[in-house]
């Protein structure tokens, strides 16, 4: 039986691969210098580098690429939440500002933008033959016409301004103020035909229009859209008061903004960031470990797994 020389230690691989027995009878292998991957005369800087090259395998990569796309999605998700909660309370902060001048917020023909939601005030006087009713329109659970009424206002601006609700086509309060009248109300823009609630391709009779629409407003007034409002006022009040006149609506029922408690939007800004964060330590937890995997397999007697598509493998020893 071959055993080995005293001072020879069988924990450190410095002979050409063999078994031989320990001094208590164990087996002990003994690897060849160069089959070790820390050998002194293994090139350690190329085989740190090639451990790596099988992230760069087409399932690595489209591994990479769901991780990326998973971070990305939670972040828009996140900032999404933000931006919903700051344009609920911004929109709030904008209709309890003090009311302006129409002219001063807003230009004829032009995009309300920043002006959306604010108070505004009008002086003029209303066109009472262009007034419209947008029909089948709710108010307290009850079937109505909204009453909207173009203004020109003094520096020749024509206002739709929706002036309330009323339950019947008759009711009184469709009559229109003469003279000259100041509105105050909130700027709100157009609506568009989703907010129709009468049957597509519906003939109105004169007199009738399917949704708020200022342009259209601004064709059957006989002016340009250069002249008119792109948007419309919902009245809040009006001086002189008539004697009679729709029911004044409130700005939340006709143009309501979602509200969102700040815990509640916080948490889920809060969630998504965290859902960020655990995809990127799934996505380092999967490649360490496959790194570890393919450094085990190089430095076993057999070498490298399918995988490891660059790690050395050993020499042979010397016959």
């Amino acid at each position: 039986m071959l055993r080995p020389s005293p001072e020879r230690d069988c924990s450190k691989p410095t002979q050409p691969a063999t078994k031989i027995m320990g001094p208590s009878g164990h087996k002990c292998l003994i690897l060849p210098a160069a089959a070790h991957p820390h050998a002194p005369g293994r090139p350690r800087g190329r085989y740190g580098v090639s451990v790596y090259r099988f992230l760069l395998t087409p399932r690595w990569l489209l591994l990479h690429a769901v991780a990326v796309a998973a971070v990305a999605g939670c972040l828009v998700l996140g900032w999404w939440q933000a931006d919903v909660y700051q344009d609920s309370h911004g929109r709030h902060e904008l209709r309890d500002r003090e009311p302006v001048a129409v002219a001063e917020l807003a230009s004829p023909g032009a995009e309300l933008g920043d002006a959306a939601d604010r108070q505004a005030v009008a002086t003029g006087t209303y066109l009472p033959d262009q007034q419209q009713l947008v029909p089948s329109r709710v108010h307290d659970g009850t079937l109505g016409s909204f009453v909207v009424t173009p203004l020109r206002t003094d520096d020749g601006m024509v206002v739709p301004v929706l002036r309330g609700w009323v339950d019947d086509p008759e009711d009184a309060g469709t009559a229109v103020p003469s003279g000259e009248v100041t509105v105050t109300g909130y700027l709100l823009p157009p609506e568009t035909p989703d907010h129709a609630t009468v049957r597509t391709g519906q003939e109105l009779e004169d007199g009738r229009m399917a949704y708020i629409a200022p342009d259209q407003l601004a064709q059957r007034a006989g002016v340009g859209e250069a002249t008119a409002l792109h948007g419309y006022l919902l009245l809040r009040e009006e001086s002189p008061e008539p004697a009679a006149a729709p029911v004044v609506l409130d700005v939340d029922t006709v143009a309501p903004i979602r509200d969102v408690s700040p815990w509640q939007n916080l948490s889920y800004w809060a969630q998504w960031w965290v859902f960020a964060l655990a995809a990127v330590v799934f996505w380092v937890s999967i490649v360490r470990n496959g790194v570890r995997t393919r450094r085990l397999a190089a430095a076993s007697p057999e070498g490298a797994g399918d995988d490891d598509v660059s790690a050395p493998a050993p020499s042979h020893a010397p016959s």
